[in-house]
């Protein structure tokens, strides 16, 4: 087994490198990895728990896929109730009352450069 030093450090990628893990020099020399985790912390050779960015990678990955689902339900259905007051016989009625509860006005406003 090769001590890693900082002339020999050990290979590693962002992926094996557990986030909240630290790199630092021991006094004899050697080349040592402080886990960021409290499993690693109380018993050095346990698991490491910490997560790779390749984990929190895919799990913001899954989360924006979901965000993304549940923005085009959001979509659907605000197309179809704007679709539903627009086609009402009190669509004024309906948007005065809106903007008096919500204090906003539902129209799209032009944009401005």
């Amino acid at each position: 087994m090769t001590t890693n030093t900082r002339e020999n450090p050990a290979p590693t990628t962002p992926d094996t490198v557990p986030a909240g893990c630290q790199w630092f020099t021991d006094p004899d020399g050697a080349l040592c990895l402080a886990p960021g985790c409290m499993a690693r912390i109380q018993d050095p050779e346990a698991q490491c728990l910490c997560d790779t960015l390749a984990a929190r990678l895919d799990r913001l990955t899954e989360t924006l896929r979901d965000l993304e689902e549940r923005q085009k339900y959001a979509d659907v259905w605000w197309h179809a109730l704007s679709s539903v007051v627009r086609d009402h016989p009190d669509e004024r009625a309906i948007l005065a009352e809106t903007r008096a509860r919500t204090g906003a006005d539902p129209r799209p406003h032009p944009r401005t450069t």
